[in-house]
């Protein structure tokens, strides 16, 4: 049978009204709602699911924030490190809470959080101290000591650094960094004794944590001077490379108001393994003429810086390389530089500010930090803290 040619069947008579058989509008509509209520499936099914966390700019929040109306938590510094699925370790300093468990602790601790580019987090889930029974699960408490205070440290005239409302000794963490074969991160601190508002660095730590059992292995102090730590050796961001763990120090050597005019900034490296960063006599220092084992003759990588302070990490997966956050002063203000290995060249890359105020005494413009695991080939993502808001904020600065 040719089907171009052939008769077609007769059509069956229309059913009269109310017997169960639609007319022509009708069973259109109802073929158009149909079909409106099969995409409108297909894409709640397909539509991806809402990214976690806030985007920038936005408040870096615990799940003890978020849990009671009245919980705050007025903390610094805010390093952070990749875990495995899609999660991140972070690491505060000095801390006060209030709410409903308020409390404080000088010195640092840890939270962990989901971790999504482009996303800060608002989840985090504050960690017991090390040592703390398993069963002890963390919910959404407040936070509690990573590192205990660390003994030993001094005042001017040999006195122990102690004198309640007055001075008091912590470890600062200076730097986080993963340990690929393990799933541990490798932590360095500064110990520091503070007077009033005057801070000594007297001591360089490490320490390998690990997240899955919430346990600290190795800790050392590795250099200490009561006097006062050079900033040679007051180390921190650390980054793996070549075999080696390389750390950067830095000093403002001259400060005009409430910036800094001259500075230095300056590398050391050691082999990526713990006999060797735990030993003060395997660090080497970069120099003119090559690496050092005298940490005064080390020169700075970046001519031309002028950090109050600085932060370093890898983002070569967002396709950037070496990055160096310089803080330039007390109203917000930065500088990028980047570089293809840990000695440079560095080279200047962009700056900008960001909105930073309401500091006086310690309490100032501070903790600028990058995040390689939130930045974007379109942004880097910066945390750093803001005295007006007493808070840990993350921006997306250009590149």
């Amino acid at each position: 049978m040719n089907h171009r040619t052939a008769r077609p069947a007769p059509a069956a008579p229309p059913a009269p009204p109310g017997r169960g058989a639609l007319g022509p509008p009708a069973a259109l509509l109802t073929a158009a709602l149909l079909t409106t209520a099969a995409i409108v499936t297909v894409l709640l099914y397909q539509r991806p699911p809402h990214p976690p966390g806030a985007a920038p700019p936005a408040r870096v929040l615990s799940r003890y924030e978020t849990a009671a109306p009245g919980n705050t938590i007025d903390r610094d510094c805010g390093y952070s490190a990749p875990l495995t699925g899609h999660r991140s370790l972070w690491l505060f300093c000095d801390s006060t809470w209030k709410g409903t468990r308020p409390g404080l602790w000088l010195g640092a601790t840890a939270a962990t959080g989901t971790a999504a580019p482009g996303r800060v987090p608002t989840d985090l889930t504050e960690l017991p101290a090390p040592g703390t029974p398993r069963t002890a699960a963390p919910g959404d408490g407040p936070p509690q000591a990573l590192l205990a205070t660390p003994p030993g440290l001094q005042l001017p005239g040999g006195a122990p650094c102690h004198i309640p409302g007055t001075a008091y000794s912590a470890s600062w963490i200076s730097g986080a960094v993963p340990m690929p074969a393990d799933g541990t991160v490798l932590l360095t601190y500064t110990d520091v004794c503070v007077h009033g508002t005057t801070i000594t660095p007297q001591g360089y730590g490490i320490a390998a944590y690990r997240p899955a059992d919430r346990t600290l292995h190795g800790q050392t102090r590795v250099f200490t001077v009561p006097g006062g730590l050079p900033f040679q050796l007051t180390l921190g961001s650390p980054v793996l490379r070549d075999g080696h763990l390389y750390l950067y120090g830095s000093a403002c050597d001259t400060w005009t108001v409430g910036a800094c005019a001259t500075g230095r900034v300056t590398l050391a490296r050691v082999p990526a393994n713990p006999s060797a960063w735990r030993d003060p006599s395997a660090y080497r220092y970069w120099s003119p003429t090559g690496w050092t084992p005298d940490a005064s003759r080390a020169q700075t990588i970046a001519p031309g810086a002028a950090p109050a302070a600085v932060h370093i990490a890898d983002y070569t997966a967002a396709g950037r390389g070496l990055v160096l956050i310089e803080q330039r002063g007390l109203d917000g203000r930065y500088r990028l530089w980047r570089a293809p290995a840990p000695q440079g060249p560095w080279r200047p890359a962009a700056e900008g500010a960001v909105p930073c105020s309401g500091g006086t005494g310690n309490d100032q413009c501070r903790a600028f930090i990058g995040h390689p695991e939130l930045s974007t080939p379109q942004a880097l993502l910066m945390s750093y803290y803001n005295p007006a808001d007493r808070h840990v904020t993350v921006r997306a600065v250009p590149w």
